[in-house]
């Protein structure tokens, strides 16, 4: 199994737990954002309620579940972003107009 952890930012670190036989679970903070089990065809890879694909190798899977979570941004990550660029151009408009009037 292969865990990405010293890779990438621990923030975005996906956790593998292996609960049962053919079975294993991805987690990010406590929270389950996906899982592979073992299947008669192969590796299903799920994400939430959404199976990403069936794949020959573990491997495979795991990197499947792994990688999407990097290639998508979360709408809270984007909210986020949205806001703080919003709060900068506040605070550099105030900046502004408190320039101007102590000028």
């Amino acid at each position: 199994m292969t865990q990405h952890a010293d890779d990438i930012d621990t923030g975005w670190a996906v956790h593998w737990t292996h609960p049962g036989r053919g079975e294993w679970t991805a987690d990010r903070h406590g929270r389950t954002v996906g899982e592979v089990r073992r299947d008669t065809d192969g590796y299903v890879a799920t994400r939430g309620r959404r199976t990403v694909g069936t794949y020959r190798s573990l491997d495979a899977a795991l990197d499947a579940v792994d990688r999407r979570s990097l290639m998508t941004l979360q709408p809270s990550r984007f909210w986020t972003l949205v806001l703080s660029t919003i709060n900068v151009g506040i605070i550099a408009a105030i900046s502004l107009v408190a320039t101007a009037i102590l000028r």
